[in-house]
């Protein structure tokens, strides 16, 4: 009844015009966004669609294929690259899309949306298969997550924060925790001012994303053609990015993807020249009146992996700091899950060392950043 099809390349009105058929689909599956995201060495987009007996579109999932990331150390890129060679990584975000409602059609489509990452993950040597499904598909339930685990993958339970945009702004604030109101507020006072970004900030934009990598022990290089090559993927549209300033200087970047609807926050940076700083707040309300003055239906502030039964250190070490902020605009919580299916357990091992090993250097950079910092006040 159903086959897939793959492809490097699409109609990129056609695939998104089918995506715009089902209420759950994110910008990270547009062809826009994929295929800047491929615009480096060495990654491939990969544009899967299922369709019927008579060629109409019933799924989606778009994905790249990336080497196993490279680490910030030149001492270990040596033995990186020798991981690389060992085979590759498929990933994505926000999906796949199903355009079907029957249960037991979606489950079909499932399956060959399964098929066809295996058609993938062998084409393309892949050591791991991994990707998070949409927070608005909200018809996953026990028979989709056993289709996923009688094919190999495991399934982690994540969660995010959504807001409605057919409330009212008044509505919306006053479900915003006090702290968030108050820092609002604070801002507002300040004359903190947002600005959207044009060519002219491109390189303000990008050097505070700079300064934001140092402090998390990772040295980032900016060249000229990374930024042509994200402005060109900016004027498309699938993404807006605000700069708040006070007193002249820079002191917030928001970047979010804007689809279907839906307000995505994707990258919410503070400068870390300016302490005290009530940029990344303001942003984060001017950007939630923004999606509701614009017709979005949904402003979802991202979130993080679901807790785990009892006390776990590690993971509010990890997790805690970011949630708390993100839980305090007043979202509900929607959950969304992440499939991972290891194909080379061997290679795989190999690389989570060599990355346990580059998260220890990005960790000891970061703390000489943090030292460095404190001898100079």
């Amino acid at each position: 009844m159903y086959e897939f099809k793959v492809a490097s390349q699409v109609d990129q009105q056609k695939w998104n015009t089918y995506l715009m058929k089902s209420q759950s689909a994110y910008f990270f599956q547009t062809a826009e966004y994929l295929l800047f995201m491929a615009n480096s060495k060495n990654k491939i987009p990969i544009f899967i669609s299922v369709v019927d007996e008579t060629n109409n579109t019933k799924g989606q999932l778009g994905l790249i294929i990336d080497e196993i990331p490279l680490t910030h150390s030149n001492k270990l890129k040596v033995f990186a690259r020798g991981v690389s060679q060992l085979g590759k990584r498929a990933t994505w975000a926000g999906g796949p899309i199903i355009h079907a409602d029957d249960r037991d059609y979606r489950i079909q489509i499932l399956r060959m949306i399964i098929k066809a990452l295996d058609f993938v993950a062998q084409k393309h040597n892949v050591i791991m298969i991994d990707g998070y499904t949409s927070p608005q598909d909200t018809q996953i339930d026990d028979d989709y997550k056993n289709e996923l685990k009688i094919n190999n993958y495991r399934i982690n339970n994540f969660f995010t924060f959504m807001t409605d945009l057919s409330k009212s702004e008044e509505e919306i604030w006053n479900g915003l925790n006090k702290n968030a109101q108050r820092d609002v507020t604070r801002a507002e006072k300040r004359g903190i001012t947002v600005k959207e970004l044009t060519i002219d900030t491109l390189d303000e934009y990008f050097s505070l994303s700079k300064v934001w990598a140092k402090t998390k022990g990772i040295t980032k290089s900016i060249p000229k053609s990374m930024k042509e090559n994200y402005w060109n993927y900016y004027k498309k549209g699938v993404e807006k990015v605000f700069l708040a300033h006070e007193d002249g200087e820079l002191v917030a970047t928001h970047r979010l993807g804007c689809f279907n609807g839906i307000m995505y926050s994707h990258s919410l940076i503070n400068s870390y020249e300016k302490k005290g700083s009530l940029g990344g707040p303001y942003l984060t309300w001017f950007a939630m009146k923004w999606a509701r003055q614009h017709g979005m239906r949904y402003y979802d502030f991202s979130g993080g992996e679901s807790p785990p039964d009892g006390n776990d250190e590690q993971y509010q070490k990890q997790w805690n700091s970011l949630l708390t902020y993100k839980r305090k605009w007043g979202g509900q919580e929607l959950p969304y899950y992440h499939w991972v299916k290891i194909r080379k357990k061997l290679s795989y091992k190999a690389m989570r060392a060599l990355l346990k090993v580059d998260w220890s250097y990005r960790n000891f950079k970061k703390k000489k950043y943090d030292k460095t910092q404190k001898s100079t006040k």
